[in-house]
């Protein structure tokens, strides 16, 4: 008898404390709908079992972080840390380092991958936090150190997919998580370009309590509502939008060519139409560039005869007038007619001028030391050497020139379609860099992730094949 009312005891527990802790649940919710909007609301709730199954898989951290990266980049938590709100992006990628870590300090049969690729980055990055330090002379707040913390934490990405990616599948997967995050994005800003300059405010707006601006929300060419509006998205600026669309486009296209493509066809031409449509709407015309660079790099190695019917295809697109808006807008720039291309020569002009008078190492990363310079250009090298001067420049230079070398004398020997996709969009980022800063841009730091864990994915490929390579016997 005794047991028999234990055992009833116990089956009434479970479903009350079920039930108690569902109650408790939702009261918190409705506390945090409340007191911090339902956008938060949900992002904490989902960021429990998130961080519950981060513990089984390093994994989880990183597709959040791409998640987070490709559909809500600027948003940030309401809580005040160091004496500034941090944003999801440094929350995620710092839980994804942090995962890995745990990981290496626990796991003794876990070992590092040390590479020359892996040294030049080591030595870039620390040089760069020596070009912040000089530059705090010319004043650098709070508010610039927390900037600097999160753009070192985007570089710390490169060396997080170095040693989280060692075999193909895994890369593969990484490089399928982008493309299904760039494809959402650009599925936003293609519904919301279809509602509208007003209906795009009207949802946008709704994101200034969470970090956005309240600003320039919808955008137009040449910042004119009497022009075509830019497809923006949840990504705040048309340009960067365009670049991180032009590294999901890119890849996308590469895993339609690919033999390692696990889902169905349908799906990847969805992905590369979605990503292409998005970014020729943001009038970016250097993703168009950067798009255009590493599509053709992937066609000419894996479907060369497709070449002439493009270009019959381009020619008869011309003809018929379909698309005049962009073909005017990118012959604009071609000719530095518009307002935006000038702006862009004046931007250089000025970046000459100031690493003439600041060479070596440049000006840091804060306001320029002189009101006669103005901060900031289009074009990552020039934004390279004007904070961190030509040493800093030629370390980049040094780092991007060993990696490609080695991908492209990899690529010989193995002839491997995921090596060549994320190659290619690796070429496409350094094409967009000579025209756009946002790979490289302290405040877009969603983009400078994107373009480390790119750069993270050719590395990373080039060892899994030159392994490869090793184990067959094929000689270097």
């Amino acid at each position: 008898m005794a047991l028999a009312s234990v055992g009833r005891e116990r089956r009434w527990a479970q479903p009350v404390a079920l039930t108690g802790a569902a109650v408790l649940v939702g009261l918190l919710a409705g506390w945090l709908a409340v007191a911090a909007g339902p956008l938060i609301t949900f992002a904490l709730l989902a960021a429990v079992p998130i961080g519950v199954a981060a513990l089984r898989s390093v994994w989880v951290p990183v597709a959040a972080l791409v998640a987070v990266a490709t559909l809500l980049p600027f948003l940030v938590l309401p809580v005040s840390a160091g004496g500034g709100r941090p944003t999801l992006f440094e929350v995620t990628a710092a839980g994804a380092l942090g995962s890995y870590l745990l990981i290496l300090v626990i796991d003794r049969r876990e070992r590092l991958i040390v590479r020359p690729e892996l040294v030049l980055w080591a030595l870039f990055t620390c040089y760069l936090v020596f070009a912040f330090t000089l530059g705090a002379r010319f004043g650098a707040g709070a508010d610039l150190a927390r900037l600097f913390g999160r753009f070192m934490l985007a570089f710390a990405l490169f060396w997080l997919v170095v040693q989280l990616v060692r075999t193909r599948q895994l890369a593969l997967r990484l490089v399928e998580w982008i493309v299904a995050g760039t494809s959402a994005a650009a599925a936003i800003g293609l519904l919301l370009y279809a509602g509208g300059a007003s209906a795009t405010f009207r949802v946008l707006i709704r994101l200034v309590p969470y970090g956005y601006p309240d600003t320039r929300v919808v955008r137009f060419i040449e910042d004119n509502p009497a022009n075509p509006m830019r497809a923006v998205g949840t990504g705040v600026d048309p340009n960067a939008f365009g670049g991180m669309l032009m590294l999901g486009f890119v890849l996308a296209v590469g895993l339609l060519f690919s033999r390692d493509r696990r889902l169905p066809l349908v799906l990847h031409l969805a992905a590369a139409g979605l990503t292409g449509l998005a970014m020729l709407l943001t009038f970016s015309r250097g993703a168009w560039v950067g798009g255009l660079a590493g599509a053709a790099t992937i066609v000419w190695y894996r479907a060369r005869y497709l070449v002439p019917f493009g270009l019959l295809a381009a020619l008869a697109v011309l003809a018929v007038g379909v698309g005049a808006t962009f073909v005017q807008r990118l012959e604009a720039g071609l000719r530095g007619e518009d307002a935006a291309t000038i702006q862009r020569f004046e931007e250089y002009d000025n970046a000459l001028a100031l690493i003439r008078a600041h060479p070596w190492f440049g000006i840091g990363f804060g306001d320029p030391p002189s009101a006669e310079f103005g901060a900031g250009v289009s074009s990552i090298y020039f934004l390279i050497a004007e904070q961190a001067g030509l040493v800093g420049l030629v370390l980049f230079g040094l780092f991007c020139g060993v990696v490609l070398v080695r991908a492209v004398k990899v690529y010989w020997q193995a002839d491997d379609d995921l090596l060549l996709t994320c190659g290619a969009a690796f070429v496409a980022a350094l094409t967009v860099g000579l025209v756009d800063h946002y790979f490289f841009n302290i405040r877009f730091v969603h983009t400078v992730g994107l373009f480390w864990i790119v750069a993270g994915l050719v590395v990373a490929m080039s060892n899994i094949n030159e392994a490869s390579c090793q184990e067959r016997g094929v000689s270097r």
